[in-house]
């Protein structure tokens, strides 16, 4: 494993894990005053002095006890919240340091984050049972356990007494780990009954694994999976509480939402198949109230609706799903044939207010193929004026984000023909692919005539407003925005 690897890894997972349970500005110091001024903030009742080492790191929430008998056994009355960060730098080995305050804190546990601690087949591995004991004895609610520095090596398998934790948990993140095997173990709603939010990072989880958990969390919102690469690689939702699926870089065959009847939101960003050559199958069964999709790759995505694959020039009344609002689609437009799967899909989708297009043209990864384009494939010079109705485009959308614009021919051609046809459209952002100042004034340049008043077909009052921003290369939104059901867009930051 390389160290530019690594280091992307440790970007994608810090992007993604969630964030430490108490601030790691706060930190407990003693007054230098000389004066003898009376101790106020011992006579606050109890209630906001727990408070207050609630906020603090584990090692100075401990010492608190020090400060006057009016402090004594706050910590251990207060809901534990342990980074393990927090306890680093330290002459005591670290897992050593876990291990004393989760045995010595009475609980509950409100928030626990073990992720700096590598568990290997050294002493540490033979302390995690211990660790997941006290965890489910204690009633953990929030556990983040990752097992760091990371590798692309087998993870450690944990063991299957992290399931006793389930009784209390609320929100789960597991990195770098081999799911417990749960063939054989009983289901039902009491394995994970206040389960909401569930990550499964830069780890193995076989898909009978992923179904159990699925099955035995009645109340779970959100399941993101991360860096997983090539298990499980089928992602199959069948839930009833399910509101967000997310997908971030991963290899996955398939990602269907089978039967889904709260789904709101299914995110797939840098996601690809398992096999170059492959493809990965966007499978929408039932899921009525799907309002966010994306992005979905012209290149590497097979989408099929109910029963039927989505194929460029074949169009059917029944392969629509009407509920999604915001569509974030990923398109080569120098490649005809995902040019023409771009204006199928967009037709799949008739109710889309905002359209986020993202043009990879530039990409250099192992998708792409000099020699794939051949001169008879070539789009004719009439074929945008031969582009049928689009629904969403001529009804609906109202807002145009354009990613990674560069000034192509087929990108520019594109953008004509929303701004001719959309009626209700009120606003377009486009952002290039560089974020120089003179770039961004030569786009500008490029795209006034497109802005002039007599170019556009919209209806609503006011002129529709362009904006060209340039956007610094990297990632394109936040994990926690993209699995934030109160953002209503989460593809742009």
């Amino acid at each position: 494993m390389s160290t530019a690897d690594i280091a992307c890894l440790e970007h994608v997972m810090d992007c993604c894990l969630p964030p430490s349970p108490v601030s790691p500005a706060a930190h407990l110091s003693a007054s230098t005053s000389s004066s003898s001024s009376e101790d106020r903030i011992s006579a606050l009742p109890d209630t906001l002095l727990r408070n207050v080492v609630s906020r603090l790191p584990v090692k100075d929430a401990a010492r608190t006890g020090a400060l006057s008998h009016r402090w004594r056994g706050l910590w251990r009355a207060t809901p534990l919240a342990l980074d393990d960060a927090h306890l680093l730098p330290s002459p005591a080995p670290a897992a050593a340091l876990v291990s004393r305050v989760l045995a010595s804190h009475p609980g509950p546990f409100r928030a626990v984050r073990i992720a700096e601690i590598r568990v290997d087949e050294s002493n540490e591995e033979a302390l995690l049972p211990e660790w997941l004991r006290h965890l489910a004895d204690k009633g953990v609610e929030d556990l983040t356990l990752v097992n760091r520095p990371y590798s692309f090596d087998v993870p450690v398998q944990l063991p299957a007494t992290l399931l006793r934790c389930g009784a209390s948990l609320r929100r789960l993140y597991l990195g770098v780990w081999l799911f417990p095997f749960t063939t054989g173990l009983l289901r039902g709603p009491d394995v994970f009954p206040h389960l909401q939010e569930l990550g499964l990072c830069h780890g193995i989880t076989e898909e009978r694994d992923l179904e159990y958990v699925l099955a035995c969390s009645p109340k779970l919102e959100t399941l993101a999976l991360i860096s997983n690469y090539g298990y499980p690689d089928r992602v199959r939702i069948g839930s009833r509480s399910l509101r967000c699926l997310v997908l971030w870089h991963s290899l996955a065959d398939e990602v269907a939402a089978v039967s889904a009847p709260n789904l709101q939101r299914i995110i797939i960003y840098c996601t690809h198949p398992s096999q170059d050559d492959g493809v990965t199958k966007v499978r929408i069964g039932h899921a009525p109230q799907l309002a966010v999709l994306g992005y979905l790759d012209t290149a590497t995505h097979e989408l099929e609706i109910g029963n039927t694959i989505i194929k460029a020039g074949l169009t059917n009344p029944n392969t629509v799903v009407p509920s999604v609002k915001v569509l974030a689609l990923k398109v080569r437009f120098r490649v005809p044939k995902e040019v023409r799967t771009l204006l199928c899909f967009l037709r799949c989708f008739p109710g889309v207010e905002t359209l986020h297009i993202m043009a990879s043209d530039n990409d250099t990864d192992h998708y792409d193929d000099p020699g794939e384009v051949k001169p008879s494939d070539m789009l004719k010079s009439t074929f945008w004026q031969g582009v049928g109705p689009i629904k969403c485009v001529k009804s609906r959308v109202q807002k145009l984000v354009f990613d990674q614009f560069t000034g192509g021919t087929n990108q520019v051609e594109f953008l004509k023909l929303v701004l001719g046809r959309a009626v209700l459209l009120q606003k377009v952002i486009v952002l290039l692919a560089g974020a120089d100042s003179t770039s961004i004034r030569e786009a500008t340049r490029m795209l006034q005539p497109l802005a002039s008043k007599r170019m556009w077909a919209s209806k609503v009052s006011g002129r529709t407003s362009m904006e060209v921003r340039g956007r610094a290369a990297g990632q394109v939104w936040r994990y926690d925005e993209a699995s934030d059901l109160s953002i209503s867009d989460p593809f742009i930051s």
